[in-house]
């Protein structure tokens, strides 16, 4: 019975700092499809400091890019056209330093012969992609410093970041080619805080009553035993 007292006394003693470990919390703000280039502010709550230590923050991008896109060759011979659309994404700090980018990228190569004589992106020397998507992702982790201070303030204050979209659509293969792009992009951010949280460390006098209890519990077992 000693034993078991002293192992719960023991355990009581050490919760604060088993409970001290790693934790996260995520916050996520995005902007819809919209015809590119744009740029807009996204709100994200910083880390309230009371619910602990701020250790890193890890920023995730992703982003969708639909659109389509036409060539036409005017080219003498034939040619290998390339069509590439695609737009650029980038979330960035309050002062405009990047955190983290991403480029959804859709590209097609078609052979175009010699200029048939209609520049109306069809026939034998035109193209068209017709509707695509394609999306695309990355992260960025930072533990320095100036962003854990910049992440952090009393109570989760906000924090705008800027988002942006730059079409980067373009087409190459033939020394005389017509093109037409139309591009629209979306965007989701998500910010997550890694921290390790506040230990609230018992009194002195907490422990030692549950101790205490704890003995006072073996002794009425004894007593109950020794009754029997």
């Amino acid at each position: 019975m000693k034993r078991i007292c002293f192992a719960l006394c023991l355990a009581a003693a050490l919760s604060p700092f088993t409970a001290a470990q790693g934790a996260t919390i995520s916050y996520d703000a995005g902007k819809s499809m919209t015809t590119t280039n744009w740029s807009d502010q996204l709100s994200f709550a910083r880390f309230d400091g009371s619910l602990g230590t701020l250790t890193s923050v890890r920023f995730d991008l992703a982003g969708t890019v639909d659109g389509q896109g036409s060539a036409e060759s005017l080219d003498a011979e034939q040619s290998d056209v390339t069509l590439a659309l695609g737009s650029l994404l980038t979330l960035s700090r309050p002062d405009g330093s990047m955190l983290v980018l991403t480029n959804p990228l859709f590209s097609r190569t078609v052979t175009l012969s010699a200029w048939d004589g209609a520049t109306d992106f069809a026939g034998t020397s035109g193209t068209r992609t017709g509707p695509v998507s394609v999306s695309g992702a990355d992260f960025f982790v930072s533990a320095s410093a100036a962003d854990l201070a910049l992440f952090t303030a009393p109570g989760g204050d906000p924090i705008n970041l800027r988002l942006s979209a730059s079409g980067t659509s373009n087409a190459s293969g033939a020394g005389n080619l017509v093109t037409q792009f139309s591009t629209a992009a979306s965007g989701t951010a998500r910010v997550t805080y890694a921290f390790t949280p506040t230990a609230t460390v018992p009194e002195p006098a907490s422990v030692a009553l549950m101790c205490a209890g704890l003995g006072l519990l073996g002794v009425a077992r004894r007593r109950t035993r020794a009754a029997a």
